[in-house]
């Protein structure tokens, strides 16, 4: 090893990113098991009264775990209003 050229130095938060983004989507993952545990009981009735369909739920879930589902959910709701 050659002592004389300084090691490059690395910032807490190149060593903290990877780590708080599997705590986030862990976060997800823990909101989209709530989700499906709270709208699997949820009539299709019910959910157009929301403004969801079936699908737009399971298109919500099925994101990957670095968006939010619940944002997801708030614009298909909208999207759905728009076509009353």
């Amino acid at each position: 090893m050659d002592r004389t050229r300084p090691m490059p130095q690395v910032g807490r938060g190149e060593l903290l990113a990877p780590m708080m983004e599997a705590m986030s989507q862990l976060a997800e993952w823990g909101r989209r098991r709530q989700m499906r545990k709270s709208f699997g009981m949820t009539s299709e009735a019910l959910l157009r009264d929301i403004g969801l369909t079936p699908d737009d739920l399971v298109g919500a879930l099925a994101q990957p775990l670095d968006g939010d589902a619940s944002d997801a959910l708030v614009k298909a709701t909208v999207a759905q209003v728009g076509n009353w």
